[in-house]
């Protein structure tokens, strides 16, 4: 069989542009023209890692067709459904080809690509397993040959096996990241170049803010559709974006369409003024997670590192999960969300890689706040028993751990990631996660415990922008607050939905107009409060002796 049907030798390709990739570019170019001049051949095998559609390919093609070498591209489809045995002599083939065009022409640099490497380099997959025996005894046949260079790219390195990287075998990586801001802007202007769209640069950082988290493939998918229809041409040359808007709406980041934890959707917001109550806790919660980002210039001047995490805590139903939900309202960020429960397994590992993944679908779609709700059943605190037991609660913490202190949070351009936790069990979570650079900010949701706060409540959920309820008298509600102590906040949205629904009942679905006091009483015949003055003595207790305990009396102005 031809060994052409497993590779092609791409020379002197044409230079396409490439956009928001200068650090990259810079860096794979400097290591092939040292190979060109006889370098050390130390950096000869390179793993390029980025997410699908980050441009990894683009990039190897780019600076192999701008310094003109001869480029041998492998991709796994190549292999599928060849002959037994023909792959491996193809892969020698083209090594043997690399190194026959350099004794020819002692100037020539080859590159080969293994584009998709997981699939390749991966002994423990049975299909793979003869291909990654034959790249390995390739590999080190071209490991002192400087003139030939070895490129892996992936989206998943953490499958590559070992072997690979041992000794000077793929000990360079090249990381692409996520376009950062100012990257989005440079691909937005590339794109609009093409398409001969002359725009001011604060129209591409406007739109440069609503794609967060967007590869360069997503934003050629949004530019590809937009070139199809003229007349958004015309609107996006004169600084009109409504158009635009729509069809990133149309098309998401692709790192947010499928993976471990859930994206909260434009139709989940919940904006901190549809939340009653928790007054100070609001302004905790901006000074933690909405300052840095907005404001990052003021932590940058001040060299006041933002906290990477906020715990919050208290009893069920007070708020927890509807803070977070609110911060995707007052910023163009991506909120990732996931329960506990979603990335337990009983099975050795899968946990360990679930929280790695969810950590990486993060990192991929920066900035983001990364939600993780009843953390205290995946990473409760250590004790003797635990630690003489099978060690997957060790297990889990450790990466848990390694995860925390392996995320960023860039400051000076408001990227990075901020980890929100929230439990009902604060003391059930190991010391180890508490300590500055982990969860250093640890915020208490208190239950409405004053008639004022519990009216606030009340009187937010009855005049929701979204699904108002019309009240006879809005004296009812100073009623119902004076009279459903140890209620939750959960509790009281349950009593006027359960008023509504007597008034529905009593008053028939098409007669009734407005909800009467005596459908409250109604309902808090049949709602018992969902906490205790125990309970409430407890948490109070707990949180006085934090380190940072919510103080009414603190006063922030910015």
């Amino acid at each position: 069989m031809s060994t052409l049907q497993f590779y092609h030798a791409e020379i002197g390709l044409e230079v396409k542009p490439l956009f928001g990739m200068e650090p990259q570019v810079t860096c794979l170019k400097n290591i092939i023209k040292a190979a060109k001049n006889g370098c050390s051949a130390l950096c000869n095998m390179i793993i390029l890692i980025g997410q699908s559609g980050s441009g990894k390919t683009s990039l190897v093609q780019h600076v192999t067709a701008s310094l003109k070498c001869i480029l041998f591209h492998f991709m796994y489809t190549d292999f599928i459904n060849a002959d037994t045995g023909s792959t491996e002599i193809a892969i020698c083939d083209v090594f043997k080809q690399a190194q026959l065009l350099i004794e020819q022409n002692s100037k020539n640099v080859c590159v080969i690509m293994l584009e998709k490497a997981e699939s390749m380099l991966n002994c423990k997959n049975a299909n793979a397993k003869q291909i990654s025996a034959q790249i390995q005894d390739c590999l080190t046949s071209v490991q002192n040959c400087c003139r030939i260079i070895v490129i892996a790219t992936t989206s998943m390195p953490y499958l590559i096996d070992a072997s690979f990287k041992q000794g000077s075998r793929f000990s360079y990586e090249i990381y692409i990241g996520v376009p950062s801001q100012s990257d989005r802007v440079k691909l937005i202007q590339g794109f609009c170049g093409i398409l001969n769209v002359n725009i001011k640069h604060s129209v591409a950082l406007s739109l440069a803010k609503l794609t967060p988290g967007y590869t360069a493939a997503d934003l050629e998918l949004v530019f590809n559709e937009i070139c199809n229809v003229s007349q958004i041409v015309l609107e996006l040359k004169n600084g009109i974006l409504n158009s635009t808007i729509k069809i990133i709406a149309k098309y998401p980041a692709s790192s947010l369409r499928s993976g471990i934890g859930q994206v909260i959707t434009k139709s989940e917001l919940c904006p901190t003024t549809n939340l009653g109550g928790l007054t100070n806790v609001k302004l905790m919660f901006d000074v933690c997670i909405k300052w840095p980002l907005m404001h990052p210039k003021a932590f940058k001047y001040f060299s006041v590192p933002p906290p990477k995490g906020v715990l919050l805590y208290g009893p069920p139903g007070c708020g927890k999960t509807s803070l977070v939900r609110s911060i995707a309202s007052w910023a163009n960020i991506n909120v990732l969300t996931a329960m506990a429960a979603e990335l337990y397994s009983p099975y050795l590992g899968v946990t360990e890689a679930n929280i790695s993944q969810l950590f990486q679908r993060a990192r991929a779609n920066i900035p983001s706040i990364l939600f993780i709700d009843e953390l205290d059943s995946l990473v409760s605190c250590r004790t003797e028993e635990k630690t003489n037991s099978s060690g997957c609660e060790d297990r889990v913490l450790s990466t848990f751990l390694v995860e925390m202190d392996g995320i960023s949070n860039d400051t000076e351009h408001g990227q990075g990631i901020v980890v929100v936790a929230a439990t009902n069990r604060p003391d059930k979570i190991d010391a180890a996660l508490l300590r500055p650079g982990r969860f250093d900010r640890q915020i208490y949701v208190p239950p409405p415990l004053t008639a004022q706060e519990r009216y606030d409540i009340l009187h937010t959920i009855v005049n929701n922008p979204d699904q108002s309820m019309p009240i006879l008298d809005s004296s009812i509600l100073n009623e119902v607050a004076l009279i459903t102590d140890w209620f939750s906040a959960a509790d009281l949205a349950n009593v006027v939905k359960e008023a509504g629904l007597s008034c529905l009942t009593k008053d028939g679905i098409e007669s009734c107009t407005t909800v009467k006091k005596e459908h409250f009483e109604e309902a808090l015949a049949n709602i018992k409060p969902s906490l205790s003055k125990n309970q409430i003595l407890w948490y109070s207790s707990f949180s006085s002796q934090q380190k940072h305990p919510n103080d009414p009396g603190h006063q922030c102005k910015l």
